[in-house]
């Protein structure tokens, strides 16, 4: 009986390691241009089975930024972030954000 629970916790382990590793990307697009980067997206995933990208839509331009920012002061911020022009300069201003 042993035996075989070291065997289950083994495979377990190792199974941790073949898993696809998620890629959070928050952006600010709608329409046409949220089905190009799914596209993309699923295009990529489709690739390779060690990453998958998760296009996820926020709202705004200034809703996304300031998602990231929330998330961003919790520990939970996104892998990429789609921020505007004009919110370049606060995300490059904040230490540990880039």
């Amino acid at each position: 009986m042993k035996k075989i629970a070291l065997v289950a916790m083994v495979f377990l382990a190792v199974a941790g390691a073949w898993s696809q590793t998620n890629i959070e990307f928050w952006h600010a697009m709608t329409g046409k241009n949220a089905d190009t980067v799914q596209a993309l997206a699923d295009k990529f995933n489709a690739s390779q089975k060690d990453f998958k990208v998760v296009p996820v839509y926020k709202g705004s331009y200034s809703d996304t930024m300031n998602a990231g920012i929330a998330a961003f002061r919790a520990g939970q911020a996104p892998h990429i972030i789609q921020v505007y022009e004009v919110g370049t300069a606060t995300m490059m201003a904040a230490k540990g954000a880039v």
